[in-house]
């Protein structure tokens, strides 16, 4: 997840006044996910989706943007196949 929001984010030009802060904090959303957030993962995910919104906003993307953001909120797997 990491690696991905990176590539997001490096890709972007900088649109809002706290660029740097609201960076740093998809990059911590990004690692909670990857390390696993457990009964946290929706609120993350969805915050992860928020922060990344607020970095994007202004800013005219593409699908693939809007494509990763919206998969943010999709489920992980189906836990009844666990």
């Amino acid at each position: 997840m990491v690696d991905a929001v990176e590539g997001v984010l490096t890709a972007s030009e900088p649109v809002h006044p706290a660029h740097h802060a609201l960076y740093a904090i998809a990059i911590a959303l990004a690692q909670k996910l990857d390390e696993g957030a457990g009964m946290a993962t929706a609120a993350v995910a969805s915050e992860l989706r928020a922060t990344l919104a607020d970095l994007l906003v202004g800013e005219e993307r593409d699908d693939d943007v809007d494509r990763f953001i919206a998969g943010l909120s999709a489920p992980v797997g189906d836990a009844s196949k666990a």
